[in-house]
This record gives C-alpha cells, structure tokens and sequence, in this order.
C-alpha cells in the first residue's frame, strides 16, 4: 500500500481530494473529512471517511465546502461509569408509577 500522504483522488467532480479535505458522498450527501486514502491491487483508489469509518471508491466522492461534523471522540467507559448510570436508569424506572397511568380501556 502506498503512503496515503502521496496519494491523491479524483471525485466525481473531476476535482482532486486529499486526506483532510472536506467531501461528500453523492449516494446519501454524507460529510465528512477524508481521514486516509489506499490504492488496492488492481490500482483502485479507496478513501477512507472519518464520520463513518468506511472505505468509499474515489469516484462516489466529491469535494465540498460543507464543513463536516467534528469527529466524536470514543473512550471505554470504566465498570464503575457503566455501574452508575444503569443505576440512575434503574432508578428513573422505578420512579414512573404505572399505577398513576390513565387507562384507556373501556368498561369497568
């Protein structure tokens, strides 16, 4: 595989995409940054999306000015964080009183 600083594509606008720009995915107008672009075997070039995490062909892209979501940082949550806010779900649970619920029912 190439380096994916050296590489770059071209969209579907003709207009060349390099890791960083900004592009859009004309099947469903996604927007994102490009976060890597590949050459496979075949010498087809694939660009990595960072929103979606997925490899898209070059020619189903195209540059924009639409500038994309910011990148959501993902982390594990420790067992005590997971522990905490299935309690407090648990909890908000416990407080809806279904017996204060309305029926709908007819008859009596």
């Amino acid at each position: 595989m190439d380096d994916a600083k050296e590489i770059t594509a071209v969209g579907r606008n003709k207009k060349t995409i390099k890791v960083g720009d900004a592009v859009k995915y004309v099947n469903s107008d996604t927007v994102s940054r490009i976060a890597e672009i590949k050459k496979d075997d075949q010498g087809k070039v694939w660009v990595l999306l960072e929103t979606t995490d997925l490899w898209y062909k070059e020619e189903t892209l195209e540059y924009t000015d639409i500038k994309p979501p910011e990148k959501k940082e993902q982390r594990e949550f420790t067992a005590e964080e997971l522990e905490e806010r299935f309690r407090k779900e648990r909890e908000t649970i416990q407080a809806f009183d279904l017996g204060k619920a309305g029926g709908g029912g007819a008859g009596g």
